[in-house]
């Protein structure tokens, strides 16, 4: 009699919990099961990413603090900030009083993120994305999060629909070997597997010519580069012209070496459209696409 009291008791609490819409548990890209409050106000965003992807689905509101390094849209930089987004102040974002902590970070170990959650007494949830495709996925569950559903799945129908137009644009070209530079000389990292990045151009209708590297963000010497040979090389850069982006890299020590530099097929692209896990990645696809591409 007991134990199907305490069964009832059990269930019966759990319907008064979801009754009143205390909270519920959603597994992060970690894998960690978060119990988010079925109602959340108040944001604070460890991520330019998370910031701007909680805009875009209409969540902005909801945002109380942010890291120094959020900057999109524009008027985020006006939202109290909590420190640099590798080290926030844990004081001040204890002080904006959060209900849910987001964090998008291709590194974060599980021990850290849940290291967070227990000094900050917050939900911390993190997303990780690898894929083009699991950025979208992640607006859905952010939008599950905020109770934003029909604005985050409109959106990602709408990404889908750009995404499957760009792949259908360049299923019959030939693949493109491309090299991406994430940080220049002297300490030359690249776009590695298992990262959006590797997949944007693999969309794109490249071939990432480091898919085969033992870490998604590796440091390489010019001797490694330029054993790849890469058919085109694309450089993070803003407010550039084409010829200008290639005189810099024709400067560089050894460069001359590599026959898409010889070629002039190096090209620049804005940071923000290919390094930034958001809705703006999928512009980075397109305009990869017709880098690529162009005659």
């Amino acid at each position: 009699m007991k134990s199907v009291w305490l069964k009832t008791f059990a269930l019966t609490l759990a319907l008064v919990f979801n009754a009143l819409g205390l909270a519920k548990t959603v597994k992060d890209d970690l894998g960690r099961a978060v119990n988010v409050p079925e109602k959340v106000n108040r944001i604070v965003s460890l991520a330019p990413s998370a910031t701007e992807n909680l805009f875009a689905i209409g969540a902005g509101h909801l945002v109380v603090g942010v890291t120094s390094a959020c900057d999109y849209p524009p008027k985020v930089r006006k939202l109290p900030q909590v420190g640099d987004f590798m080290k926030p102040s844990l004081e001040r974002v204890a002080a904006l009083k959060p209900d849910l902590i987001v964090i998008v970070s291709s590194t974060i170990p599980k021990a850290i993120a849940d290291e967070l959650q227990e000094k900050t007494k917050t939900p911390v949830f993190v997303f990780q994305p690898k894929t083009v495709r699991d950025v979208v996925k992640g607006l859905m569950t952010l939008g599950e999060l905020t109770n934003r559903k029909r604005q985050a799945q409109k959106l990602a129908v709408q990404l889908e629909r750009r995404l499957n137009a760009v792949t259908k644009q360049v299923a019959n070209k030939p693949k493109v070997s491309v090299v991406v530079e994430i940080s220049p000389p002297p300490s030359l990292m690249v776009a590695g597997p298992k990262t959006f990045i590797d997949d944007a151009v693999r969309l794109a209708g490249g071939k990432n010519a480091f898919s085969d590297a033992q870490q998604p963000f590796p440091l390489v010497s010019l001797e490694t580069l330029v054993a790849k040979d890469p058919d085109v090389y694309i450089v993070a850069a803003k407010g550039k012209t084409s010829s200008q982006i290639l005189d810099e890299v024709r400067k560089r020590s050894g460069f001359s070496n590599l026959r898409c530099v010889r070629e002039g097929r190096v090209y620049g692209i804005d940071p923000d459209l290919l390094f930034r896990p958001t809705p703006r990645l999928i512009e980075g696809v397109e305009k990869l696409a017709q880098l690529l591409h162009q005659k």
